[in-house]
């Protein structure tokens, strides 16, 4: 198992939100839906920090464990063909366990 920290930016005025909500589109589910797609299996991210409804972000850290074995740049590209163009995928690396 590997442990991955992102990079992301978005747009938030389409979301309710980082968090993803069962009744409500949010950038987390957006974010782990593209590297669940990416990974071959499901993939639920730890975010450092949220955000409310239609607040933006330039650079929020969020991190995953997976066991797919992927180069950073296929990360990147992977994610970013899937995500719609409000959430982006800046930079990925790989990171120790207690990140």
């Amino acid at each position: 198992m590997m442990r991955w920290a992102l990079g992301i930016e978005y747009d938030g005025a389409p979301y309710s939100g980082w968090q993803a909500q069962p009744h409500a589109p949010s950038v987390q589910a957006e974010l782990e839906r593209a590297l669940s797609a990416v990974a071959d299996h499901p993939v639920n991210v730890v975010a450092a920090g949220r955000t409310d409804t239609g607040v933006h972000s330039l650079g929020q850290v969020v991190h995953f464990d997976s066991p797919a074995q992927r180069q950073p740049h296929g990360w990147v590209l992977g994610c970013n063909t899937t995500l719609p163009d409000t959430v982006s995928l800046r930079s990925e690396q790989f990171v120790s366990e207690d990140f």
